[in-house]
This record gives C-alpha cells, structure tokens and sequence, in this order.
C-alpha cells in the first residue's frame, strides 16, 4: 500500500504529471503537486481532490527553469517534510525558437536537464531516509534519434537551430544521468534510480514535436509512469531505461562511461548540486 507514502511529481498540473499525481493520489498516498502556474496547479488540486477523495494534496509553485526557484522549491519541501519515497522528474518542455533562461541556459537544457539533476540532488536527503525511494525521470524514445558528428557535442554552447534536437539532446542527457546516479547510489540499496518513455500520449508536447502529424493514446491512459512509481516487482531495480513498460537497451551513447562522467563533471559544475 502507498497510503504512507510521499510522493512529488513535478509539472503536475496539466498532461502526464497530472494523470500520474492522480493515479498516485488514489492509492491514499501524500502528493506533492508541483507546476509553474498558480492557477492551472489549484485547479488540478482540486479536481484531484474531488476525484479521489484525498486530502494529502500539496501545491508548489516554481519556476523550473530558474536554478533559484528550483532551491526554494526544495527548502519549501524540507519545510513540511522529513521523507520522500518517490520522486517523479516529469516536468519538461520543447521550445521551438531558442529562448535563455534568467541563468543564461538555453531554455531546453535548463528544463528539461539542470532542474531535475539540482532538484534530485536537494531532495537526496529525504530520500536516503525512505526506507525504499524511487527516483523517475521521465525521458523520451526519441531520444535515440540523436546523431553524434565528433564524439559527444558540448552541453552548453551548442547553438539552438532546430527545437527538436535540443529536445532530443536534453533526453539523452537525462538517460545518460540516469545511470551515472544510479551507479553512485547503488551500494546505498534503498534508493533506485530509472528513466523511460511515458508512452506516445496526446499531449501539447507530443503535437509540438511531430508538428500535429502524430496522435497518441489518451492521457487518461498513460500510466507507466505511476507504475514505475509503485510496481513492486520493480524493487530495487535500478539504473533501467523502460520504453512502453518494458526493461528496453537505450541508445548506444548513453552506455559511454566516459561521456557520462564528462556529463555528469559539468552539470555539478553548473548546479553546484552534491551527491
């Protein structure tokens, strides 16, 4: 049973986060909402709350893309919680045209790659103190349409000339991380730490990707990601990528050892986050 379980799911107010902060709230447990909005995030409070008859709910508002708003998120957290059992990184976006975040990142990578790496690194804390945590990142299965010309491209300075490979990009950086956190967390034993595809779902993001020439299932449907929260055959299965619920070999780059650490050195860099 989850019913004392505490649960975040970031960008909970509309598409997958929300149905997976539903399915989530059903089983009793503590749901942590997050979304940037204040309005469209109450509103999904309180259709849950109506839905599922579950008190547990819990609002947090934040600008993701600012590193800044990602730390007060964190010390919100902190301020109300002393465990976290299961963290879902879903929040994500696909930006056509290059916009820079207040930090000075392209607005793709800031999202999509820094605030999860910086949100789970602030949390790891409660989680090291759930007796079994679950970290999800969502990723995506286009992902593998990345093409390397010279080696593994540079994460920060590449120029943003087509949103669907900075898109791709950021979802390989965030398998990539993955495994590297796994890795590092894995003589802990009750922490796992997986990545995978959500599913093709009909959500904004889907129609911005293939510019409206692909539909998929309703959101309704879309439950990977709460089973990857809460299946228990999955206990202490860690480092895993699953594309349409199942254990699936991502792209061959995200196997690199050496490009994950060279990832891995300038996120840290970058966030300043500690393991």
């Amino acid at each position: 049973m989850m019913d004392s379980h505490v649960c975040l799911v970031t960008g909970a107010s509309d598409g997958i986060g929300k149905h997976t902060a539903m399915r989530l709230a059903q089983t009793g447990a503590t749901v942590l909402m997050h979304g940037r909005n204040p309005k469209k995030l109450s509103n999904a409070l309180s259709e849950i709350a109506r839905k599922t008859g579950n008190s547990s709910l819990e609002g947090y508002t934040a600008d993701l893309s600012s590193l800044s708003q990602v730390r007060a998120l964190s010390e919100e957290i902190h301020s109300k919680h002393r465990r976290l059992d299961v963290l879902v990184n879903n929040a994500g976006v696909f930006m056509i045209d290059r916009i820079d975040s207040e930090d000075g990142y392209e607005m793709t990578f800031a999202v999509n790659v820094l605030a999860p790496f910086l949100l789970t690194s602030l949390l790891m804390d409660l989680l090291q103190t759930s007796e079994s945590s679950r970290i999800i990142h969502v990723s995506s299965a286009l992902h593998r349409e990345y093409q390397p010309v010279k080696g593994f491209e540079p994460t920060t300075n590449w120029t943003h000339s087509d949103g669907r490979r900075a898109y791709v990009l950021s979802k390989v950086h965030e398998v990539m991380f993955t495994y590297k956190m796994a890795d590092l967390l894995q003589d802990q034993g009750n922490i796992s730490v997986n990545c995978l595809h959500p599913g093709r779902v009909n959500t904004k993001l889907l129609g911005q990707a293939w510019k409206g020439k692909m539909s998929g299932i309703p959101v309704e449907e879309a439950d990977f990601v709460f089973r990857a929260a809460t299946d228990p055959r999955l206990d202490g299965v860690t480092g895993r990528y699953f594309e349409d619920d199942i254990d699936t070999r991502s792209s061959d780059i995200t196997y690199n050892k050496d490009e994950q650490n060279r990832l891995w050195d300038i996120l840290v860099n970058l966030t300043g986050a500690v393991f």
